[in-house]
């Protein structure tokens, strides 16, 4: 009972959060509360995640959670991955720029010079 409740609370945090914050993509939103809501659900009635897991194929609720982790760890993972290669590329892009427009020529050398 204990842990049913303390993990209806934890679920409940993760809707309220998902509920306040800003996404960049809103099914991303959608999706957080969705699976909070289900947590809550299956946390009350795990006989209800046994039955789907049969029906989708697993043996017991318990498989089909760890499946659905493994899977939500693995999207996670490669959108971060993603986003850090953007944020890469935009600094990349900003130094460049800036050091463009930094740039100090010596006496004589560069489109300053007097030559003639």
């Amino acid at each position: 009972m204990i842990v049913s409740l303390v993990a209806t609370g934890l679920f409940l945090f993760v809707l309220f959060v998902a509920a306040v914050r800003k996404f960049t993509f809103l099914g991303l939103k959608i999706s957080v509360m969705l699976f909070a809501a289900a947590g809550i659900y299956f946390v009350w009635n795990p006989d209800q995640m046994n039955r789907l897991a049969h029906l989708v194929g697993v043996g017991r609720g318990a498989d089909l959670i760890t499946y659905a982790t493994t899977v939500i760890l693995f999207l996670t993972v490669v959108g971060a991955i993603i986003r850090e290669r953007r944020s890469g590329d935009v600094l990349t892009l900003l130094v460049r720029r800036l050091a463009i427009q930094q740039a100090r020529f010596p006496e004589g050398v560069g489109g300053g010079g007097a030559h003639g």
